[in-house]
Formats: C-alpha cells, sequence, structure tokens
C-alpha cells in the first residue's frame, strides 16, 4: 500500500499528492474542469478580449467544450446559432459558459475564428490539452458540443456529447443540460405530437384559412375545332 508522504503544486496551481514511493497524482479534491483544461504550464483560459481567465473561475458553471474550426463551414453556421444562444443564457445569468477547443491549422485562422466568439479558449499554443481533450471525449467530427456539469471528480454527471444537435432542437430550452431537464423536453415534445392535428399542423396563431389555387378557365377542343 502506498502511503501519501506530502502534497506539492503540479505548476498549473493544482495539488498534488507525493507518494512515498516519489510518484504523484491529482489529489481527489481537484475540480473535474482544472483536471481537463490546465496544463503544467498555465491555468487559464483566453477570455474574446485576449485577457487571461482563471480556470478556476469556471467551477460552478455548465461548461460546454466546443470543438471546431474556421476552416468548416458547418462549422461557422453553428458557431452563429451558438453565439445567439449563449448570449441569452449569459444575459439570463445563468451559469453557462463556452471554451472553444480549436482544429484550426494556424494561428490567424485560429485568432480570426474567435473574433466571432463570446467565450473562453484553450490557446492555440496548447496542442498538448487540444490533443487530450479530443481524445478524452472521442471527438470524431467538427461541430462538436461537449456539455460538462459542474462537480468533483468523485461525484459528476457523465459528458453529454450532443450539444449540437440539442441547440438546433432545443435552443435555450435546452439548459441546463441535464438529464432530466431532456427528459421533460422529450415528454412534452411527445405530448404535442399525440395531440397534434391537421388544424393545428396547417394554420398558426393569426392566420386560420388556407391559399387555393385560382380557378383557371378551360376551353375544350371541340370548341377551339368549330371556330375554324
Amino acid at each position: 500500500m502506498r502511503t501519501v508522504a506530502m502534497q506539492a503544486n503540479d505548476g498549473g496551481n493544482n495539488p498534488v499528492e507525493v507518494l512515498a514511493n516519489g510518484d504523484s497524482e491529482k489529489s481527489s479534491t481537484t475540480s473535474r474542469f482544472a483536471s481537463l483544461l490546465v496544463s503544467k504550464d498555465r491555468d487559464y483560459l483566453l477570455s474574446a478580449t485576449g485577457t487571461q481567465v482563471k480556470v478556476s473561475s469556471l467551477e460552478e458553471k455548465v461548461l460546454g467544450l466546443y470543438f471546431s474550426a474556421n476552416w468548416y463551414s458547418p462549422c461557422r453556421t453553428f458557431t452563429q446559432v451558438l453565439v445567439g444562444v449563449y448570449e441569452q443564457l449569459k444575459s439570463n445569468s445563468s451559469g453557462f459558459e463556452i471554451v472553444f477547443v480549436s482544429s484550426d491549422e494556424d494561428l490567424n485562422a485560429f485568432n480570426n475564428y474567435r473574433e466571432s466568439m463570446p467565450w473562453l479558449s484553450v490557446p492555440f499554443s496548447d496542442l498538448e490539452t487540444k490533443k487530450a481533450l479530443n481524445q478524452r471525449f472521442e471527438v470524431e467530427g467538427i461541430p462538436c458540443l461537449v456539455i460538462l456539469q459542474p462537480g468533483d471528480n468523485k461525484d459528476e454527471e457523465p459528458a453529454l456529447c450532443d450539444g449540437v444537435e440539442l441547440i438546433y432542437r432545443y435552443g435555450v430550452e435546452a439548459f441546463p443540460f441535464t438529464k432530466e431537464k431532456l427528459e421533460e423536453l422529450q415528454r412534452e415534445e411527445m405530448l404535442k405530437h399525440e395531440n397534434q392535428t391537421l388544424t393545428n399542423l396547417l394554420t398558426i396563431h393569426d392566420r386560420e384559412y388556407l391559399l387555393g389555387h385560382p380557378t383557371t378557365n378551360k376551353v375544350s377542343a371541340y370548341l377551339l375545332l368549330t371556330r375554324e
């Protein structure tokens, strides 16, 4: 059995247990987000203006890891949708934050794309963290939005990896992206479908009629022949 000798720091302001055999591991008190986003040389993320924001400031928030790239048009399209949802949630003080994990090919592309984003980013130079995040959440395609709930490493809700689909489907209503919230939305959707009628499908609140095709005067071929 290994014995803990002391506590040290890993260089990123994370407590580390130093063991009798010389090994070290992240302390059980290390937050979920810190264990994912802090590196040995960095304990911050970049804000939309380029300032440094401590990872520790995210601890009580619902977090979205946004895997995306400027060179792929579906990413740019979804980014516009996500910006609208993000800004609406932020205006309601909902406790939602996003971290951009770039798949851009160079720093200029990263910076240009980040200009359209009001949220945080992993620095472009931190290739190790970006690679680790892609592997950790098995990101196979972009855009990809992984939702993480606040909590520590001992008591955490599993990551939700279909955030893009949920944003497209429910928008801000999907927040806070918990299992209970999504089940509630699915029940509402099912009830709406079961109670749907043809009238509900074809009308809206200020229109209860349909437009028909104008009547066309038809002339028989016999009449055309007899005119000659």
